[in-house]
């Protein structure tokens, strides 16, 4: 397959990004990865997607100084990072991105979220699913385009929650967490209910970047 990698700065982690063209994947490609027999299944652009978050996620290992290759595939599908390590994987329209650091006082988790900015008909639904009525006031508030506010705050709930996945080891909903603040780069969640170690009302930090079609985010505690 057709890629490119790339590093680059985002809120003070070196993260890794994969352009890459799903229409020249060759099914001799995902011999690469150990767990290949795990995604056969995959339909042939979600193999793509899938090699190119992993290609992403080894360079990120490597430069947190692990020697791991790319990680496995979880119970819940999510990334299995090396003992000592923590990471997370996002991938859309043509683009996978990954971090990776090592665990210490500063960082026990970190998740991030690449989304396509949504349009003026499909912000209104999806602020429904994902956000309570005091979140859309908030977003309503804001001096951001309001598809703009509700692609951030989807996608930020999206990054915490790969955050905490390894520490809470379910998946959770987005009325689990809610928006509390937006500034210029930075916005804050607290959680609504206990998720494993994690106490309600803790509140988290977002980053969050711009660029003309899409919005990524990034978490961390």
């Amino acid at each position: 397959m057709q890629t490119q990698l790339r590093p680059f700065t985002f809120a003070g982690h070196t993260l890794f990004r994969v352009d890459f063209d799903p229409a020249t994947l060759h099914p001799a490609d995902l011999f690469w990865l150990a767990h290949h027999a795990q995604i056969t299944r995959f339909a042939p652009r979600r193999q793509a997607e899938h090699l190119a978050g992993r290609i992403a996620a080894a360079a990120a290992l490597r430069h947190a100084g692990s020697d791991s290759p790319a990680p496995g595939i979880g119970a819940h599908r999510e990334p299995l990072w090396p003992q000592g390590f923590c990471g997370s994987i996002t991938h859309t329209a043509g683009v996978a991105i990954a971090v990776a650091v090592k665990r210490d006082s500063a960082t026990q988790g970190i998740g991030i979220d690449r989304e396509t900015l949504l349009d003026e008909r499909s912000a209104p639904d999806i602020a429904e699913g994902a956000l309570q009525a005091g979140e859309r006031l908030r977003l309503h508030q804001t001096s951001l385009p309001y598809p703009v506010a509700v692609t951030l705050a989807f996608s930020a709930k999206e990054s915490l929650f790969k955050a905490l996945f390894p520490q809470v080891k379910t998946r959770f909903g987005f009325e689990c967490a809610e928006l509390l603040s937006v500034t210029d780069g930075r916005l804050e969640l607290r959680l609504t209910q206990p998720l494993g170690p994690f106490g309600v009302n803790e509140r988290f930090i977002v980053h969050w970047l711009q660029n003309q079609s899409t919005l990524m985010t990034l978490a961390h505690y």
